[in-house]
């Protein structure tokens, strides 16, 4: 299984392409990945193996509720097939560029099976909030990271 790891930033093009980091690049496969809207104002990239377990969580919620009927039609709007193209970039759609205030750098950071596209101007406000809350989460958690 890959594993996406890491923090990268790339350039924007004017077309929305942006290059995928190679050490991500070297891991996925060029075509079947999916980009939609993730948390907190940022994108998020599934390989095919992710998504498919995304996929099949969604498709298993009981649509008899509102709360999640409102869950897929919110998540599966913006969810769109991506591919890298021969000189390893990926076209981000005007509309998810607009989502995630996407202009000139753009993060990219791994997130173990999936990878996060952020606006470079806000993954910096972010991760002052981050900061201040990581060691009370890990406090809360049952998984021992040291």
């Amino acid at each position: 299984m890959n594993e996406y790891t890491g923090r990268h930033v790339h350039t924007l093009d004017e077309k929305g392409r942006v290059s995928v980091p190679a050490q991500f690049r070297r891991q996925l496969p060029r075509e079947g990945l999916y980009l939609g809207k993730g948390m907190e104002g940022c994108l998020i990239l599934y390989p095919p193996e992710k998504w498919e377990k995304v996929r099949n969580a969604l498709a298993s919620l009981s649509r008899n509720s509102r709360k999640n009927r409102n869950i897929v039609r919110e998540f599966s709007q913006y969810i769109r097939q991506v591919n890298i193209d021969a000189q390893g970039r990926v076209s981000i759609p005007a509309d998810l560029v607009e989502i995630a205030g996407l202009e000139h750098e753009v993060v990219f950071l791994g997130m173990l099976d999936s990878i996060e596209i952020w606006s470079e101007e806000r993954y910096r406000e972010r991760s002052q909030e981050r900061v201040s809350s990581l060691e009370d989460a890990i406090e809360g958690i049952e998984i021992d990271i040291y």
